[in-house]
């Protein structure tokens, strides 16, 4: 699992510009690699975002309690 302390180091390794002075060094292939990276961290920025609103949206329309209440009520039937 991810920890929120490697995000921020990668956001500051990103913002200090230490990862475009370490692309610049790298071979094509090596570049192609880093740029590989950013590629599936902005698809799981996608992906999260598209799953929060989700998981939100839900909350806020009720939906999650009242399928709690549901599954707890057939629950109590068995």
């Amino acid at each position: 699992m991810l920890t929120l302390k490697k995000l921020q180091q990668f956001k500051e390794y990103i913002e200090s510009g230490a990862f475009f002075e370490d692309f610049d060094q790298r071979p094509a292939d090596g570049q192609a690699e880093m740029l590989d990276m950013l590629e599936v961290l902005f698809e799981i920025c996608e992906i999260a975002d598209q799953k929060l609103t989700e998981h939100f949206y839900r909350r806020l329309r009720g939906e999650d309690q009242a399928n709690q209440q549901e599954a707890q009520q057939d629950q109590e039937k068995d």
